[in-house]
């Protein structure tokens, strides 16, 4: 009777196991857990398990889509993995014999970072304003990286305006003078713990500026027996090095390269004779620019000479100073002696000041006299001096019309114009002429308002600020 039982009993317990087996295979889910990211040449650890379960288990360890690492057997297992640059990817366990798939693990293997540098379109990085350049931060390893950009040792924030960053690449599409200066980068790992970190070398971006149109101007000095014109060209801004050439009549005579803004070139002249229009050209690598043509014609001192005076009076009519001027006919680079009462004036003294290469002569201090200038070429000490008439400046009697009085006699003048003009067109009108004299009268209306004397300018009434009257003279 038992061995029957048992005979019976056996296959049941086994097909028992067998549904056990299957419905627990299919209800549990291993967990694995373990790091997302590792350097290579470090060792990590996987850990699975089925939460809630004190039975061991068989668990096999699976990367990407179906390569098996390990098979471990117990309640929680542990694998043990040494990274290497083939074990970046997907990572999960399961149960065998069929059971179910855990939860997968990206793993990243991360190389750290080494040999920083960086790299320039154009190179060597030398650009003018407007144009674009590209900084590259490269490494000689590395994976899994950030970038950090300076600029003079200020961190370059990726909202800038001034610059565009995408990656391990600057990008600025038109330079100026704000974005010259000293660049480096740093490349880390994008890790949560031990982040690696390497600096570059600094690079020097140069922005240069574009050169102005250049200006021409000369001078002539005597150079033994002959004369010569030292001819001047420069440009405001830009930067060099600038090939300066100069052009007499379209011809190139001279060109010179110079790190500088400005150069000089030497030519013989003779004195009264045109030599022709002369200009300067500044060429760059990018620009090439003229100057305006100017006559290189040196005429001699000659003609008469005149002096001009403008007194300059304080609120209360006194004359509080006084500027002269000499003023030759003719003559391209004067020389200017002046003198008072036949006796010569020094450049500086305390009551006087010379001006405009000693052409304008400023009396701070009113000294009555005759005052005269005298002319002759600079270029030529033997020339002899052309010498103005004797011009009277005396600090008296001089004074300014009271604007009160002026501001009386305009307004008493306009009320006789406007009343005189009113009584003539009542009598014409009486008479039965107005019809026929109506444009008559507008018109001698007009001739009486521009043939009546017209105040002085400087007679006009002024604001009150005005503490300064000037009257001008010529001897």
């Amino acid at each position: 009777m038992m061995a029957g039982s048992l005979r019976y009993l056996l296959p049941s317990l086994w097909v028992l196991l067998g549904l056990v087996r299957e419905i627990g295979g299919l209800r549990l889910k291993p967990v694995l857990s373990g790091p997302s990211e590792a350097y290579v040449r470090s060792e990590v650890q996987f850990d699975c398990a089925v939460p809630d379960w004190s039975s061991p288990l068989s668990y096999e360890l699976w990367k990407d889509a179906g390569d098996l690492i390990a098979t471990e057997n117990n309640v929680k297992v542990s694998f043990s993995l040494q990274v290497t640059e083939e074990s970046e990817g997907k990572y999960y366990c399961r149960l065998t014999d069929g059971g179910q798939t855990s939860n997968a693990i990206h793993f990243h293997a991360v190389i750290p970072v080494i040999g920083a540098r960086l790299t320039s379109d154009p190179d060597p990085p030398i650009i003018y304003e407007g144009q674009k350049f590209v900084l590259r931060c490269l490494v000689r390893k590395g994976t899994h990286l950030s970038f950090i950009w300076y600029h003079n040792k200020q961190e370059v924030n990726s909202s800038s305006e001034l610059h565009w960053l995408s990656g391990d690449t600057l990008t600025v599409d038109g330079a100026s003078e704000v974005h010259a200066g000293i660049y480096s980068c740093t490349a880390q790992n994008q890790m949560t713990v031990n982040p690696r970190f390497s600096s570059s070398r600094n690079i020097h971006v140069i922005v240069k500026k574009h050169i102005s149109v250049p200006t021409l101007s000369f001078t002539v000095f005597s150079n033994g027996s002959s004369l010569v014109a030292n001819i001047s060209c420069g440009s405001a801004r830009g930067s060099p090095p600038v090939t300066w050439s100069v052009l007499l009549n379209g011809l190139e005579l001279d060109v010179k390269r110079v790190d500088s803004l400005e150069s000089w070139f030497v030519l013989p002249v003779s004195v009264g004779v045109d030599m022709g229009a002369a200009r300067c050209q500044a060429q760059t690598d990018t620009q090439q620019l003229l100057s305006d043509p100017v006559q290189l014609h040196v005429v001699p001192v000659g003609g008469a000479v005149r002096v001009t005076v403008t007194y300059l009076h304080d609120a209360g009519g006194t004359v509080a100073a006084a500027r002269l001027k000499c003023v030759p006919d003719r003559g391209t680079f004067p020389t200017f002696s002046w003198h008072l009462n036949r006796s010569s004036l020094p450049p500086e003294a305390d009551a006087h000041a010379v001006t405009r290469h000693g052409q304008v002569l400023i009396l701070t201090e009113v000294s009555s006299g005759f005052y005269r200038c005298r002319v002759r070429d600079s270029f030529n000490d033997s020339s002899a001096w052309v010498e103005s008439e004797g011009i009277f400046v005396q600090k008296t009697d001089l004074s300014a019309t009271p604007m009160e009085v002026i501001a009386l006699v305009f307004c008493g003048f306009l009320s006789v114009v406007i009343v005189g003009g009113s009584v003539f067109m009542f009598t014409e009108c009486k008479n039965n002429t107005c019809r026929h004299h109506s444009n008559q009268d507008v018109i001698q209306s007009e001739m009486i308002t521009m043939d009546a004397p017209v105040a002085d300018v400087s007679s006009v009434p002024q604001p009150a600020e005005i503490e300064t009257v000037i009257m001008e003279f010529e001897a």
